[in-house]
């Protein structure tokens, strides 16, 4: 398994902050354990057996915890390819190096957002197969406006794959839009040159067209203010008065 890369922006996540350090421990473990596309078996079973293969006192019920925490902080999502569950690391292609050229593990096709139990892993559900009865045929042209708008492009893959779950029709997208614009005006984006701008998967799954933003302050102009000429007579009159 090649070596992966950990930056030290891990340690000002507040997807990582919102873990235990349980948690976040088995969150690295998994990140050495999935290949170059950031892909692994989901079987709690499996992830025990490569992530904790000299720990006895490890559950398969902890696995599952451990990966629901995950899940519920954006950090990784399951999904299902002819009845068998795998996972996938959030914004992977933004921090490691592809090497291989095709993932051992089948492309995501059905997302489970849904936390995993002990008796399903990745349970189907019909209302996830088809979360949109009447799709929008302009999703991918949507999409693409919206990425051009959108000021961090990082991980287009993931942040596609989260649209056509919205799958907006006319109404939403303008709303999507319309916060987005919103966001790009606001202090939380432009502070230390949009470092804290999250990833668009991550923004679009949180509904963040939805958050309220503090609009940021306009810059003071650097112009000195222009001086005029005052005729003396001007200013005898006014010195006299």
């Amino acid at each position: 398994m090649p070596n992966r890369i950990l930056k030290e922006s891990i340690c000002t996540s507040d997807n990582l902050n919102s873990l235990t350090p349980q948690q976040e421990v088995f969150f690295y473990r998994l990140i050495v354990n999935c290949d170059d596309y950031g892909i692994a078996d989901a079987r709690p079973a499996i992830l025990k057996a490569k992530c904790f293969p000299l720990k006895n006192n490890i559950r398969d019920s902890d696995i599952i915890k451990w990966l629901n925490a995950l899940i519920k902080a954006e950090l990784c999502f399951v999904y299902e390819v002819a009845g068998k569950c795998y996972l996938k690391i959030q914004t992977w292609e933004g921090h490691q190096q592809i090497r291989a050229k095709r993932s051992k593990f089948p492309k995501p096709d059905i997302i489970c957002n849904q936390l995993i139990s002990d008796d399903s892993i990745c349970p189907r559900n019909p209302i996830q197969s088809n979360p949109n009865p009447n799709p929008n045929p302009n999703a991918q042209a949507q999409f693409e406006q919206f990425w051009n708008e959108y000021p961090k492009k990082k991980s287009k893959g993931d942040g596609e794959k989260a649209w056509l779950q919205i799958k907006p029709n006319k109404d939403l997208f303008n709303k999507i839009m319309a916060g987005l614009n919103k966001a790009k005006l606001s202090q939380e984006w432009a502070k230390n040159d949009g470092q804290f701008i999250p990833y668009p998967a991550s923004w679009l799954r949180k509904k963040g067209w939805e958050d309220e933003y503090k609009q940021a302050k306009p810059e003071l102009s650097s112009h000195r203010h222009q001086e005029f000429y005052v005729p003396p007579e001007i200013l005898q009159d006014l010195e006299g008065r």
